[in-house]
């Protein structure tokens, strides 16, 4: 697992070691593009002076707080705001408003600021008009900085020149104008005598509102609206649950009496089977057990409640109640007659008699309760018409008073603000004046030099990746896989001419070069693995270097012992073959396939042993008939039967339609692609078309690669 991980780490160091390589020259003229001109400027700028100034901010004005509440006579006394944060940034921006740097500037004089700022012609042509002037207010403006001291109340002012005179000079002036020009902006516009007016007659209008209220809670006895409102809701409240209470207990009455006069009538009367004489017969004791709780109830009432509380009015109507009933039983019976039944009777004629006596009780109650239920409501209404009018009342009362307050505080600020003006007060005071420098600021040339350097070598790497990222061409062997999805046979490097087309030097190798064996193993494992003998090299467009690398492949087969090797330029709109050895183009494969010429006698050798040649001969008028023809496929049986590898070259895919007709009809097709020249796009094309015209590709070569990094740095990654 650590192995991998430090192959990958190295394939990713070589992949950003080729991109930088590989696009040097890209980061180097970015690099000088950046580095030469700052060089320039920074060995050129002129000198610089800075004078300086320092402003002390003292509370003023603009801190000075009145409190609302304030009288007309002003005999509350202002309160100082610390707001030194929001003070000192307006300061800082009136010092450079573009208004006082313009009368700056008119005071000193264009060509005294700036010499050579404005040239004649256009000070001619525009001696009244604001545009130069504007210019220059924007020069000043860059040259000028101001800013406040870490925790202090001081403004650092600062301006530059190439003059140290005219640098102390112009800020000298400058802070003589902003000083006016801070009485200027603070100084108050309003009046004493129409605040002071507007106050009266505010407190007027005041003082007629607060009587109007006054006068109107009198007229309907309202000390506290809300309180007495909600007392009024609360006693309303209460009155509904009496009622309710009492309809309940009138139908539990009724309820109760109607049951027992049923259980009454079920009682049959008997005779009479003695007499005794009582005192306290069962009614009696009912009326009097009944009067007894009622007398309690009394002082409990009365405890709680007021002698006029409906609810104690209730208890004594009823207490009156039992004792009427009670003489007039009292009256009516003095003994008791015996006999069967008369006690049962007698008892539920008495707890009839009770039940309807509450009943009765319950009933008077019920007419004073909704009657003071009505009168609550009623009061509820009434205070509900009232009060839109007290509120607007109210309402009136608040808004004059806000008005009141609000201009009473503007007359005690344009009171204070016109004794302040009268007396010149100024809340800035200057701690040091401008001086002229005494030497120009240094400038870090070392840092200057270092920092564009920086900058150029960035964006030189930052423009090579996004070339290399938007560079679709096929550089390295893993870009042929992904895209093609087909196998790769070999690399071959961007050799010099003279090794790939020196003959001699072919001849004489006794092994081919390292590329072009590891070309010829791999695809006589993937050839021989599929029974093919007979290969055509193709490329997507011209130029890519297929016909070098069909005659290099063939040269380097004929190294195996006793292979022979037969080369055919098939590549019949542009034939190659024969002038690479110095022959005449015919007799060749036109002549064979045409003209019926034997092919013994079209083939011929070539210096290089046991490589043999087919050249193209005369150039037909329609290429694509030959490979079309039945000949054609007999002369590759028979060629297939003569030699132990045919080697084709073919013409482009994408230019002719030749490739198409002619790879099906050999055994297998080589894909030459160059290195960063064409897009993917290309070769993807041309495999595409050689697919879909039934051939099959063997693989493809990468040709002509480049290998940007130093041996001796890529070993090192």
């Amino acid at each position: 697992m650590d192995g991998g991980h430090r192959q990958e780490k190295r394939s990713s160091l070589r992949d950003l070691a080729y991109v930088v390589f590989r696009r040097k020259w890209v980061i180097l003229g970015t690099l000088l593009a950046t580095f030469v001109p700052a060089t320039i400027y920074t060995l050129t700028i002129p000198s610089v002076y800075e004078a300086k100034s320092h402003l002390l901010v003292k509370p003023g004005r603009e801190n000075i707080y009145v409190s609302p509440v304030g009288s007309p006579e002003g005999t509350h006394p202002p309160t100082i705001v610390q707001r030194v944060a929001e003070v000192i940034n307006s300061e800082i921006q009136i010092l450079k408003s573009r208004v006082l740097i313009r009368r700056a500037i008119e005071e000193t004089g264009i060509e005294e600021l700036f010499p050579g700022g404005l040239s004649g012609d256009s000070r001619t042509a525009h001696a009244e008009a604001s545009v130069p002037v504007e210019g220059v207010v924007d020069r000043a403006l860059k040259s000028l900085s101001a800013q406040r001291l870490a925790d202090s109340d001081v403004i650092e002012v600062v301006f530059r020149s190439h003059d140290p005179r005219i640098a102390a000079d112009f800020l000298t002036k400058l802070l003589d104008l902003y000083l006016q020009r801070h009485v200027e902006v603070h100084r108050s516009g309003q009046s004493y005598d129409f605040f002071k007016g507007q106050s009266d007659q505010l407190e007027e209008k005041l003082r007629t509102a607060d009587r109007r209220l006054s006068d109107f809670k009198k007229k309907y006895s309202i000390v506290s609206f809300d309180q007495l409102k909600k007392s009024t809701l609360e006693q309303y409240m209460a009155t509904q649950a009496a009622k309710r209470e009492n309809e309940a207990e009138i139908i539990s009455v009724e309820e109760q009496l109607a049951r027992l006069k049923e259980e009454l009538a079920k009682i049959a009367k008997h005779r009479t089977v003695g007499q005794d004489e009582s005192s306290d017969p069962p009614v009696i004791s009912d009326l009097k057990r009944q009067l007894a709780a009622l007398e309690l109830d009394k002082a409990r009432l009365m405890y709680q409640y007021k002698p006029n509380n409906y609810k104690v009015i209730q208890n004594k109507e009823a207490i009156a109640k039992v004792k009427e009933m009670l003489e007039g039983e009292e009256k009516k019976f003095h003994g008791s007659v015996r006999t069967g039944l008369s006690a049962i009777y007698e008892n539920l004629e008495g707890q009839i008699l009770a039940n309807e006596s509450r009943l009765v009780a319950f009933k008077s109650k019920q007419p004073e309760i909704e009657k003071r239920l009505i009168e609550y409501s009623q009061e509820l209404e009434r205070l509900g018409r009232l009060a839109p009018e007290l509120q607007a009342l109210e309402r009136a009362v608040a808004v004059n008073e806000q008005n009141y307050r609000l201009y009473l505080t503007k007359f005690e600020e344009s009171r204070i603000s016109d004794a302040m003006d009268a007396a010149r007060l100024v809340s800035v005071s200057i701690l040091e004046p401008p001086t002229a420098p005494l030497g120009p600021l240094g400038v870090n040339r070392t840092l200057n030099l270092f920092l564009s350097l920086c900058l150029g070598g960035a964006a030189g790497l930052g423009l090579a990746f996004l070339i290399d990222y938007f560079d679709q061409s096929f550089k390295i062997p893993e870009d042929v896989e992904d895209n093609l999805k087909a196998p790769l046979l070999g690399t071959v490097n961007d050799l010099p001419d003279k090794e790939t087309q020196d003959l001699q030097t072919l001849a004489s190798q006794s092994a081919p070069p390292p590329h072009y064996e590891i070309l010829k193993n791999n695809m006589i494992m993937k050839a021989q693995v599929k029974g093919m003998k007979v290969l055509s090299v193709f490329s997507p467009a011209p130029k890519e270097g297929a016909s070098t690398i069909a005659l290099n492949l063939a040269s380097a087969l004929t190294k195996d012992k006793g292979c022979r090797v037969l080369l055919v330029d098939a590549n019949l709109r542009h034939p190659i073959v024969h002038s690479t050895f110095n022959l005449a183009s015919s007799p060749g494969l036109v002549e064979v396939i045409h003209e019926g010429l034997d092919i013994h006698k079209a083939v011929r050798e070539s210096v290089i042993p046991n490589l043999f040649l087919l050249t193209s001969g005369e150039s037909p008028a329609n290429p694509v008939v030959i490979f079309k023809s039945e000949k054609w496929v007999d002369l590759l049986e028979v060629l297939r039967k003569k030699f132990h590898w045919v080697i084709l070259d073919g013409a482009p895919i994408n230019l002719y339609p030749d490739a198409t007709i002619l790879a099906p009809r050999v055994d297998g097709a080589v894909l030459v692609i160059e290195a960063e020249n064409k897009r993917a796009e290309i070769a993807i094309q041309a495999k595409e078309h050689l697919e879909e015209a039934g051939a099959k590709v063997l693989g493809a070569v990468l040709n002509r690669r480049r290998h940007v990094i130093p041996e001796m740095v890529y070993r090192r990654l």
